[in-house]
């Protein structure tokens, strides 16, 4: 019988490369991982270097082991295919009156709250207090206009992606240690 185990290589070296980057750049010696995890020599090396699928526990434990939140090793560039048949047509149609929607109660992710404010303005650099967009303003005005149950987590994870593919910027506040994120003009 052949193997039924869904298996992506491209995406899984992916993972591994982003992984092995985050050891290098907080020089990170294998035997910590080891000695965190609680993993074998072997185990620690097929999760990190190896070709074939791992679990998502193993994730976890080599991104407590290493210090990130298990978002950051996720953050690389994931393509998603075109398909000829839309989502939509697998879905039921449900009418509803247009009137009794509202904006809030349809789902929306914290990257589209992102692109979203950012083609509004939002993100524009300014040195008035208050303006400037910190992670605490972006979640209060996503509740505000999008969705109540907005948690920071989902924005922490958005911003760190949106910075790694150069949509935005953001530098530490001085004396708040808060950081404000912004878009370059141009």
């Amino acid at each position: 019988m052949a193997n039924s185990q869904y298996i992506d290589p491209e995406n899984l070296q992916k993972l591994r490369t982003r992984v092995q980057k985050i050891i290098e750049q907080k020089n990170i010696p294998l035997s910590a991982i080891i000695d965190r995890t609680g993993f074998t020599e072997a185990q620690v090396r097929r999760i990190i270097y190896g070709t074939k699928n791992t679990s998502i526990s193993n994730l976890f434990a080599v991104a407590r082991a290493i210090e990130v939140h298990i978002m950051e090793v996720f953050i690389f560039d994931f393509q998603i295919p075109e398909y000829d048949i839309a989502l939509s047509s697998y879905r039921k149609k449900e009418v509803k009156e247009k009137s009794s929607q509202s904006i809030a109660n349809k789902p929306i992710s914290a990257s589209d709250v992102i692109k979203i404010l950012a083609k509004e303005g939002h993100f524009k650099k300014t040195l008035i207090p208050g303006k400037e967009m910190t992670l605490r303003k972006i979640v209060e005005e996503a509740k505000t206009r999008f969705r109540s149950d907005f948690k920071n987590n989902e924005f922490s994870s958005a911003l760190n992606y949106a910075i790694k593919t150069g949509r935005l910027k953001r530098y530490k506040k001085e004396g708040t240690g808060s950081f404000i994120y912004y878009k370059e003009e141009g």
